[in-house]
C-alpha cells in the first residue's frame, strides 16, 4: 500500500445512489485504500469557497470510507461536488508526497 500512496490516490470511478429530496448519494471510488493520515489531509484540505444554493455552500463534506469517498450533496451541485473531490484528492496526494520525501 505504500508504494500505492507514493504513487498518488486515483479515482477510477464516480457513481450515484439513492436520492433523498433534492440530494443524492455519490461515490467515488479510489484505486487504493487511503492511510489514516492521508484520509486526515482529505478532510482537511483547503478549498475555493463554495457558490450556489445555500444547502450546497453550508453543506457538510465528503467522508473517506475505505477505498470510498462518499457525499450527499444537492443533485444541482453534482459537478462541483465532482470538481471539489478532485481537487481534495490532488491536495492530499502533493500534500503526502512531501511528508513522504522528509522520511
Amino acid at each position: 500500500m505504500v508504494d500505492e500512496i507514493r504513487n498518488g490516490i486515483r479515482i477510477i470511478e464516480r457513481s450515484t445512489f439513492k436520492e433523498i429530496g433534492n440530494r443524492i448519494e455519490v461515490e467515488w471510488q479510489l484505486d487504493a485504500r487511503p492511510d489514516l493520515e492521508w484520509a486526515e489531509i482529505f478532510q482537511m484540505a483547503a478549498v475555493a469557497d463554495r457558490r450556489g444554493t445555500l444547502e450546497w455552500v453550508n453543506g457538510g463534506d465528503p467522508d473517506v470510507l475505505g477505498t470510498v469517498i462518499r457525499w450527499f450533496v444537492p443533485t444541482a451541485h453534482i459537478d462541483d461536488a465532482d470538481a471539489e473531490v478532485h481537487c481534495r484528492v490532488a491536495v492530499a496526494n502533493k500534500r503526502r508526497e512531501t511528508i513522504s520525501a522528509e522520511d
